[in-house]
């Protein structure tokens, strides 16, 4: 029953035709958001998703915007860099292995395995075997060589890497990259947590392109839209949320006491 339940969730949570209309719009706007923000002149075009802890939504807010990058024509790969955890070929129904870390500690000049999906104009790079030692193979030249490499083959590249609450893996993948995106879950984020990630991030160097709110409620979403849908999901963008949302957090806090 649990692994029917799970199969059921996955399906759900990344968008498709039949997907809810609110959904679909907040990542279209998310979409436009980010594609203003993202120097165009850039000549690394790969952002880096994280969040602090597991079951955020890192992961499915990664694939999802990578969808909608993809339906504006943009060629797009995924690359699963969670090397501990990996999850991005289960939401996409392809194999695992060969993947990132094959490729990564390979001593052959090999090519990765990058796999085509159902989705048009979308590609993906799954973690592969699950190793022993994901920091040195993230933080290796191979890494550099692979970004470098397939910069020019496609129009973004989004990773997906571990919570940056838990490993560095995150800030490792991120110094090589245009940035990260910090994805903050509305219903257990806590503002000391964002000021967590937001610290770790400035600190490595590393630019804070901003945070994506996960499981926004749906009060919230259907009183600023107009909706009278009762469907509690959608996604906020841009560094102003993250300052809101750490003061509304504060104003809890002293509620409490």
């Amino acid at each position: 029953m649990s692994n029917k339940k799970n199969t059921r969730f996955m399906r759900n949570s990344i968008i498709n035709e039949n997907s809810h209309f609110n959904v679909i719009e907040a990542f279209k706007a998310t979409r436009t958001n980010l594609m203003f923000m993202l120097d165009s002149n850039e000549k690394k075009n790969s952002i880096v998703f994280t969040s602090f802890a597991p079951r955020d939504g890192k992961t499915t807010t990664c694939l999802n915007l990578a969808i909608t990058f993809a339906q504006t024509g943009a060629k797009i790969l995924v690359i699963d860099a969670d090397l501990r955890k990996p999850a991005v070929h289960r939401y996409m129904k392809i194999q695992s292995r060969p993947g990132l870390s094959d490729y990564l500690a390979s001593i052959n000049d090999e090519t990765p395995s990058i796999y085509k999906t159902d989705i048009s104009n979308l590609y993906v790079l799954p973690a592969g075997t699950i190793p022993p030692n994901p920091t040195e193979l993230l933080i290796s030249k191979n890494m550099e060589k692979l970004l470098n490499d397939c910069t020019p083959l496609f129009d973004y590249i989004f990773i997906d890497s571990p919570p940056l609450g838990l490993v560095t893996d995150a800030a490792i993948v991120g110094s090589k990259t245009m940035g990260v995106i910090n994805v903050v879950n509305c219903e257990n984020t806590r503002s000391e947590e964002i000021e967590s990630i937001k610290q770790s991030v400035e600190q490595a160097g590393i630019n804070l392109i901003g945070c994506i709110m996960n499981a926004v409620p749906a009060a919230a979403i259907n009183k600023k839209y107009n909706f009278k849908s009762n469907y509690g999901y959608s996604y906020g963008y841009s560094e102003s949320y993250y300052d809101q949302y750490k003061q509304n957090s504060s104003e809890e806090e002293k509620n409490k006491d």
